[in-house]
């Protein structure tokens, strides 16, 4: 077993150690397909645990060797995040089989939210769901701001909690933050970045309108832009799926 523990928390080394008996041993299953995530209690504190499936032959050669595991990208990125921007990491765990990468596991402090991204998207009659989408693009303006690229900024990745008593009236968190990319941004990739999320043109004014402002940028031209690489990402998504039979 190979594992790394945020110093903070070296006080769950027995936890980590165990974790797949402690994995196992939870029925709170937030996510079951091809990754499993379900949140484990120990001594009194919630924890969300994710095991990533097994890889093909080839990569479990390449995580082994060549290039850092999901887990451990995972653990690293959101190191460097920061805890304000992603829920605070607690460690990851490696298990090798053969010689090759076998089950990896990342453990993160519990988030309680109340909505992730998808959720405002569909809801047309949430309430305060104008203010939380213009939240929404501060968010993001932040994370571009600080050159965090997340390559899969996109439904289910994007949690969302209503504050309390603060500003601003509500804290976003992102998640599934194993492929990040660190670099400054042109336009383009950061308009690029609101494709996945799949808002319909209502919701994209608003989003793209608060992202305007702060770039200080005319708002047509980026509705536009952003409208367009929206449309130009699912399409070549069904595309992809119509050849895959899917």
């Amino acid at each position: 077993m190979i594992y790394e523990i945020n110093p903070n928390y070296s006080h769950l080394k027995p936890f980590v150690e165990n974790i797949e008996q402690y994995f196992q041993a939870s029925s709170h299953v937030l996510y079951d397909q091809r990754n499993v995530i379900r949140v484990v209690e120990y001594e009194g504190e919630n924890y969300v645990v994710k095991a990533f499936k097994v890889p093909n032959l080839i990569n479990r050669f390449a995580y082994r060797y060549l290039r850092p595991s999901k887990a451990k990208r995972s653990f690293k990125y959101s190191l460097k995040i920061g805890a304000e921007l992603s829920p605070e990491p607690i460690a990851y765990i490696e298990q090798n089989k053969k010689a090759l990468l076998a089950t990896s596991y990342y453990i993160s402090k519990y988030f309680k939210y109340d909505h992730t991204i998808h959720e405002v998207l569909i809801n047309k009659e949430l309430e305060n769901r104008s203010q939380i989408l213009k939240e929404f693009a501060d968010f993001t303006y932040n994370l571009h701001e600080l050159e965090i690229l997340h390559h899969d900024y996109s439904h289910g990745n994007i949690l969302i909690k209503k504050s309390e008593g603060t500003e601003p009236d509500y804290e976003f968190k992102i998640i599934d933050v194993n492929r990040m990319e660190f670099k400054s941004l042109n336009l383009r990739a950061r308009l690029e970045n609101f494709a996945r999320i799949k808002a319909d043109d209502d919701d994209m004014a608003i989003i793209i309108g608060q992202y305007a402002k702060r770039l200080e940028l005319n708002f047509e031209t980026l509705l536009k832009d952003a409208k367009f690489y929206r449309d130009d990402f699912y399409q070549k998504r069904a595309i992809k799926h119509k050849l895959r039979g899917k």
